[in-house]
């Protein structure tokens, strides 16, 4: 399903797409709880979805979710460096979302990520 938008872009039009994240189909998938990626719109830098989407994903800011599979989505905080923090960066008040994708080769999996807008 392609939808067409004017946002992020601000001057012309966008094709926004809903079907960049896989489906779920591997078994362990049906343990794994996340919103329905179809109700996300996807470009080649952002993802809009609505709050509630946003709160059902899984937070995974340091580390990646273990049993890896192809439509498996989470949410991750973004960091900045800065010097004056403890450890040289900081948490700011960015999210994205990532996720892996599919691969020609089925014991590997794409990694894939956008930043979060929240509608």
């Amino acid at each position: 399903m392609m939808i067409r938008a004017s946002y992020p872009a601000p001057m012309f039009a966008v094709v926004l797409s809903t079907s960049i994240i896989p489906p779920m189909t591997d078994p362990l998938g049906k343990h794994w709880r996340q919103p329905d990626t179809d109700n996300f719109v996807i470009d080649d830098t952002h993802v809009i979805m609505s709050q509630r989407d946003f709160d059902q994903l899984a937070e995974y800011n340091t580390t990646t979710p273990s049993g890896v599979y192809p439509g498996k989505c989470w949410r991750a905080q973004q960091w900045e460096k800065d010097p004056a923090a403890p450890r040289g960066w900081k948490w700011i008040d960015k999210w994205d979302l990532r996720w892996y994708g599919a691969c020609e080769d089925p014991k590997l999996v794409t990694n894939h990520h956008r930043e979060i807008i929240i509608l």
